[in-house]
């Protein structure tokens, strides 16, 4: 199928799915004609990359986790990158709740002085 079939069935833009090309994560077949053509399997790609980009990996590493599946793909590697995303995401989680935390000390700090001249978040930060 051409892009504009394969952009209609896999639900991305055409910009999208050339990107997707540059980044190295999909590969249309080039045609004599100079077009690319698309299969199913290419679709069933896009959504693998879908899932995974839904599931907080970036476009390097679904690169990675796609060569790797495309070799002998063993569900034991899956889980070891799925873990390891994981432990990433529970970091950030830590960090953001740290500043949610620091941000509602802020607010309480302005909401318990709301005509105070210097307000405290200025002299904390002392800019």
């Amino acid at each position: 199928m051409l892009i504009g079939e394969f952009a209609e069935k896999s639900k991305l833009t055409r910009e999208t799915i050339r990107f997707y090309e540059k980044e190295g994560l999909l590969e249309g077949v080039r045609k004599e004609n100079n077009y690319r053509y698309y299969s199913k399997k290419d679709i069933e790609i896009v959504q693998f990359i879908s899932s995974l980009k839904n599931l907080g990996f970036t476009l390097p590493e679904i690169r990675s986790i796609l060569l790797v599946y495309s070799s002998e793909f063993k569900c034991k590697d899956m889980q070891m990158i799925l873990e390891k995303n994981l432990r990433k995401v529970e970091e950030k989680l830590r960090s953001l709740i740290n500043i949610k935390n620091n941000l509602s000390k802020s607010i309480k700090g302005c909401e318990e002085n709301p005509n105070k001249k210097s307000c405290n978040v200025f002299t904390k930060f002392k800019f």
